[in-house]
């Protein structure tokens, strides 16, 4: 997998979840804390994809990953405890496995080329 295309990837899920967090502070009362999450989570994730492009390899990855399992854990924990049963609630859970998906591979993909040459 390409970098562009995971940085991409990562780039997009953070200004997802940056827009899950405006929708939330907008549509329903005391959504402030949402928009915090939102905006906490996705500027984590945009400046691991801007690590990532500066090639701070590991800093990146950590951020990337950990935006990202924060933002589907708590999504897969409202949906299932709370029961949270929204399109955007779906949404995020998919885009947040999608995300680690496509980082995933392209971090072993780096990594196979990086042994190999």
């Amino acid at each position: 997998m390409s970098q562009t295309k995971t940085l991409l990837t990562i780039s997009g899920f953070g200004i997802a979840v940056i827009l899950s967090g405006l929708y939330r502070y907008f549509m329903e009362p005391n959504g402030s804390a949402g928009l915090w999450f939102g905006l906490a989570m996705g500027a984590m994730a945009l400046i691991g994809a801007l690590l990532l492009k500066m090639k701070h390899r590991v800093p990146g990855a950590i951020l990337t990953l950990l935006a990202t399992l924060f933002v589907g854990g708590y999504f897969t924990f409202s949906c299932i405890s709370k029961g949270k049963h929204e399109i955007r609630v779906y949404l995020m859970i998919l885009f947040s496995i999608a995300t680690l998906i496509v980082f995933v591979a392209s971090w072993i993909g780096q990594k196979k080329t990086t042994d190999e040459g």
